[in-house]
């Protein structure tokens, strides 16, 4: 279950490590730009953050074997936990957002959704790679078997998704599927057919949203009215800044206040709502400017560039497919929180990893990256073709 690590992969530490520093200062200067109560939101973010680096040293001692022996297992806690949002959602969250993430047990605040990532992405590398083992020649029919076992494995993810009403993270779920699909090998032909299948679903749902006939049909599958006010103010986000779009017409202002360099933490403000969370970008992007944020946005592509280095140097399959599920999970939330804040993306409510405020999502991706930081390499420098001969995932 545990292994013992001799050596630390610095190189991937480092950038974990600040990240985890930024975001104290980030929510500390969100906390006075907002008049709220700053000792005790640093505290707790140091709390978080305590907590989070402890995940990550535990997660760096797991046998990465005992993760995938028992993958099943935990993805049906997993699946457990987000069940009981059915009856135990915070219910003051809920009016505020819309949605059921938030699970509260006593004065416990949880989001299961962010648990699920992991488990997620254990269970569709569990089952690659026992379809690799049990599969000596690839057909295109056979890639689509495998990808229908997993669609259908994922499916009570997606429908606990689809009862909590959040639409924005089911999104990293299926980002996580097709990068796994695509670095696994599937068959281009499929690859492009899905593509085509999902451009032309966006394409419908862009078409619903400008619709009265198909806003209808959405409120019908139980999409709430804000989320298609949001794709609409993505659209012409000026022609309803003083309504359904002034979050992100505020936060378009308060980056482009910043300039190149920033205003400085002693500046005047741009009032942005919910700045601690989902907009946790522009107090970068205001302090700091065009250099501050692209300094940030470099660390967060500079980790991403290490897990994939680590996963791909240990010449073990199972280890770089889990590193690529964890990256673009980490990588499409990134891309969607910033472009959101720019105003080039629709506001889907996804945070900013690292940064944005909530404990569950800081612990959990901490802990992804501790199993990240405990892999050890085998064979070959380098690994970035692969033997098919090579099984297991030891």
């Amino acid at each position: 279950m545990l292994e013992k690590r001799k050596t630390w992969n610095e190189a991937l530490l480092l950038p974990i490590f600040l990240l985890l520093l930024v975001s104290v200062w980030v929510q500390y200067q969100a906390a006075v730009l907002d008049g709220n109560f700053v000792r005790t939101i640093v505290i707790k973010q140091l709390f978080f953050c305590a907590l989070a680096f402890g995940a990550l040293l535990a997660a760096r001692h797991f046998s990465f074997a005992f993760l995938m022996k028992f993958a099943p297992l935990w993805y049906g806690l997993s699946l457990g936990v987000m069940l009981l949002l059915h009856w135990y959602y915070d219910a003051a969250m809920f009016e505020l957002t819309g949605t059921k993430r938030w699970l509260r047990i006593g004065p416990l605040t949880l989001q299961p959704s962010e648990m699920m990532k992991i488990a997620f992405i254990l269970m569709l590398v569990y089952i690659t790679i026992n379809y690799e083992q049990r599969t000596q020649i690839r057909t295109w029919q056979s890639d689509g078997r495998y990808m229908l076992k997993s669609f259908l494995i994922a499916l009570p993810t997606f429908l606990l998704m689809f009862m909590q009403r959040d639409f924005g993270t089911s999104l990293v779920f299926i980002c996580i599927m097709l990068a796994l699909f695509i670095v696994s090998g599937v068959d281009k032909r499929i690859l492009i057919s899905l593509a085509g299948v999902l451009a032309v679903l966006g394409g419908c749902l862009l078409l619903f949203v400008f619709t009265e006939w198909g806003r209808d049909i959405l409120r019908a599958l139980h999409f709430k009215e804000y989320q298609l006010n949001r794709v609409e103010a993505w659209v012409d986000p000026l022609k309803y800044q003083d309504s359904i779009s002034f979050q992100q017409v505020r936060s378009m202002l308060a980056v482009a206040t910043g300039g190149f360099a920033g205003k400085g933490a002693e500046a005047a403000w741009v009032y942005v709502p919910v700045r601690e969370s989902d907009m946790i970008f522009t107090v970068i992007a205001e302090t700091f400017g065009f250099v501050g944020s692209a300094s940030v946005l470099f660390l967060y592509f500079y980790l991403f560039y290490q897990m994939l280095r680590t996963g791909m140097q240990t010449n073990k399959r199972a280890y770089l497919y889990f590193s690529v599920g964890l990256v673009f999970s980490l990588l499409f939330q990134t891309v969607e929180n910033v472009g959101a804040a720019i105003g080039l993306l629709p506001l889907t409510g996804i945070p900013l990893p690292f940064l944005s405020q909530g404990g569950t999502s800081l612990i959990t991706g901490c802990f992804g990256l501790g199993i990240v930081l405990g892999m050890e390499k085998s064979g070959p420098k380098s690994c970035s073709s692969f033997d098919p001969k090579i099984k297991g995932i030891n």
